[in-house]
């Protein structure tokens, strides 16, 4: 029996080849964030995540192409028209080639109504395009959802129809497992 031999050394020898062992690992420490960095935490969601994570092997899709990652909505409501349709069909056929992506749902609104009527707005929204990639063969576990309203947008000047369907709009975010 080969661990029979090391049975009559004191314990303080395995403890010094612990020791050892041990030593041949490194720990990367965090990093302070910096004021770049917490700049950059409190930007909108979008910013951050249209190419994945920084050395992902492989781009997010649609990654210069919003127009492809972004279902627009009538006021107060959570249809999904013909070309939000099609915008999903393409998202989920990507999401299906690429098990280790994940899309992130922002769900927006334009800056009419209460800062509480537009969260559940949103929620209704992200729930419709959910449900809709769910349809289509996405996986739940690729899927998260994040409803902001009119969070951002109630801090935008905008008085056109034109500007407000821009608001209303659920983003695909996607980012590597």
């Amino acid at each position: 029996m080969p661990f029979a031999k090391f049975a009559g050394y004191p314990s303080c020898f395995c403890l010094v080849i612990a020791f050892a062992v041990s030593a041949c690992t490194t720990v990367e420490k965090p990093s302070r964030a910096s004021d770049s960095d917490k700049a950059a935490a409190t930007q909108p969601a979008r910013t951050a995540a249209y190419s994945g994570r920084q050395g992902a092997a492989k781009p997010t899709p649609f990654a210069d192409e919003e127009e492809s990652r972004t279902v627009y909505f009538a006021s107060s409501d959570a249809t999904i028209d013909s070309q939000g349709a099609e915008v999903l069909r393409q998202n989920a056929l990507k999401l299906k080639e690429d098990a280790q992506l994940v899309v992130v749902l922002v769900g927006h609104t334009d800056n009419l109504g209460s800062s509480a009527y537009n969260l559940a707005v949103a929620d209704r929204r992200t729930e419709a395009v959910s449900e809709r990639l769910r349809s289509l063969g996405v996986a739940r576990s690729q899927i998260r959802r994040l409803p902001v309203g009119s969070e951002q947008s109630s801090k935008l000047k905008c008085d056109s129809e034109a500007c407000r369907r821009s608001m209303r709009r659920v983003e695909l975010i996607y980012e590597r497992r």
